[in-house]
């Protein structure tokens, strides 16, 4: 029997053909790579050694000098030397810290030896809920306050749920700046061009949109609807809409986004080759490394290797194949923290790979990747914990931090 579409799921069926046109080239991607075992874990060829504490850390920030900055989810920025030494930044806005949401990312700002420019993503605060913000500001002379924090873009709609993003990643050319947004729960969402939340956003790096975005120039429906996160994908069709918001100005969104159907975007890297690749979780399975290219649909809440937390299946992308699958998928889960990049000295035979922190495996995914779009994990190494971020200081060392309270930071040398 067919069922009839609510109204606020028809911007779905209106997705400019400009969006959808380079998705049914999908079938020119490598076969997608299972990652399905659990493996008890390779050898690890480095020494691990805790060196501070913190409450719920969540990001790591390299200045070139070797000191870190680091977020702490609840709302602090932490001024960080090597061995330890912990200093409280001054100057961070506001965040509404409860379930997923609270101070996410910190990032050095491609232009940071010249302005010492830094950006922030967090929840920020809203009478009905909260909504994910970008920040920019310039950190003192001394490291120890932000300074003229401004935020550049920000989702404006304010509601409920987690599944924030937050992920930055600037362009090759350091002259664009890339945000994921996450579906908020929320799950439909993702496939409205309207609305902002499972999209991957190309900016400049004051936050407007970027010039040569599939949908350049294009603007939204001013007034959109906001519903709850439903109970699963099937009822999220249905779901009721709890307010529709008029935006005080253009809606920006399609003009913002370079590509759409994401559920939990929280790893974003540029590859040593230029490629843009993708991190998310999937809902009970399916965990995706994605390669990301404009215009294209990665078809969340459409399908996924995973099924609702309830056991309400969900159509696999092998059935769709108009939607652009993963490279890679985990079943079970890792729960992704972060996606890197190594180019350092210090593990050389990794210069090129990809470390994936793991929240569910506790470990660090080494992958690595055959340059024509394909990529498989060549190992796995468990630490113990869950590993929300790993980072590469200038020195070639990594640091990871793990997610819990107290949650520490480590450093990892080779053995």
């Amino acid at each position: 029997m067919p069922v009839s579409v609510p109204a606020h799921l028809q911007p779905i069926r209106r997705i400019p053909s400009l969006l959808l046109a380079p998705v049914l080239l999908a079938s020119l991607l490598p076969g997608c790579a299972e990652a399905s075992d659990d493996p008890p874990g390779d050898p690890a060829p480095f020494a691990v050694t805790r060196i501070a504490d913190f409450q719920y850390p969540w990001r790591i920030a390299f200045m070139p000098d070797g000191r870190m900055l680091l977020t702490e989810k609840p709302g602090k920025v932490w001024l960080v030397t090597q061995d330890g030494v912990k200093r409280q930044v001054e100057g961070i806005p506001s965040v509404r810290h409860a379930g997923q949401g609270g101070l996410l990312g910190i990032y050095v700002a491609p232009t940071f030896a010249r302005d010492r420019g830094v950006y922030l993503t967090y929840s920020e605060p809203g009478e009905t809920g909260s909504g994910l913000a970008l920040a920019r500001a310039r950190l003192s002379a001394d490291g120890l306050r932000l300074e003229g924090l401004k935020v550049i873009w920000r989702e404006f709609i304010k509601g409920k749920g987690g599944q924030f993003g937050g992920a930055v990643a600037f362009s090759p050319d350091r002259k664009h700046l890339f945000l994921t947004v996450g579906d908020r729960q929320r799950m439909t969402p993702a496939q409205d061009p309207d609305l902002p939340q499972g999209k991957i956003l190309r900016l400049t790096l004051d936050g407007r949109p970027a010039p040569g975005n599939p949908l350049s120039g294009r603007t939204g429906a001013k007034t959109v609807p906001l519903i709850d996160p439903p109970r699963d994908t099937d009822a999220a069709k249905t779901a009721p809409i709890v307010q529709r918001i008029t935006l005080p100005s253009a809606n920006l969104t399609p003009s913002e986004t370079w590509a759409t159907g994401f559920r939990t975007p929280y790893g974003l890297a540029f590859g040593p080759d230029g490629r843009l690749w993708e991190l998310e979780h999937g809902p009970a399975g399916g965990d995706e490394l994605n390669l990301v290219e404009p215009g294209r649909n990665y078809g969340w809440p459409l399908a996924s290797f995973g099924n609702n937390y309830n056991g309400v299946p969900i159509p696999k992308p092998d059935a769709r194949p108009d939607l652009t699958g993963p490279v890679i998928q985990w079943t079970p889960v890792i729960g992704p923290g972060n996606l890197m990049f190594y180019n350092g000295t210090k593990f050389p035979a990794w210069r090129g790979q990809a470390l994936a922190g793991g929240l569910a495996s506790m470990a660090i995914e080494r992958i690595v990747f055959d340059g024509k779009g394909g990529a498989r994990v060549a190992a796995r190494y468990k630490l113990g914990f869950r590993v929300r971020d790993v980072a590469q200081a200038p020195d070639g060392a990594l640091w990871a931090i793990a997610d819990s309270n107290p949650g520490g930071l480590y450093r990892l040398v080779p053995k």
